[in-house]
């Protein structure tokens, strides 16, 4: 289930606002950086279980990868070396630099 006080990010508001997209979207956002599911969960505003299934899902399909374990903690991060990802990713930066750009009065970038 979506907790719907966690606040939609922009990717969320063009693609709908679905588990898998909220948990792409928080990966993208801290790309540089490895969590676990109870952090991603806390952090999306989904349950756990929708948390679990969603990364299951996107571990299968290597989005998402599992990094290190931190206790009995695995941690997961986006899959940078995968190309869809990668593109994934350019498309959120343009994305986010329309957003800066539109706040600032500049010319948006077209992706």
């Amino acid at each position: 289930m979506i907790n719907e006080t966690a606040e939609s990010g922009e990717l969320c508001k063009i693609f709908g606002i679905t588990p898998r997209n909220r948990i792409l979207e928080f990966f993208l956002e801290m790309r540089e950086l490895d969590f676990g599911i109870g952090d991603v969960a806390r952090e999306t505003g989904l349950n756990r279980a929708t948390t679990y299934n969603t990364v299951e899902e996107l571990i299968r399909q290597e989005i998402i990868v599992p990094t290190r374990k931190l206790g009995n903690t695995q941690l997961y991060k986006l899959n940078l070396y995968k190309p869809e990802v990668r593109a994934l990713v350019e498309a959120f930066n343009v994305l986010l630099e329309n957003i800066v750009k539109e706040n600032s009065g500049e010319q948006l970038v077209e992706a």
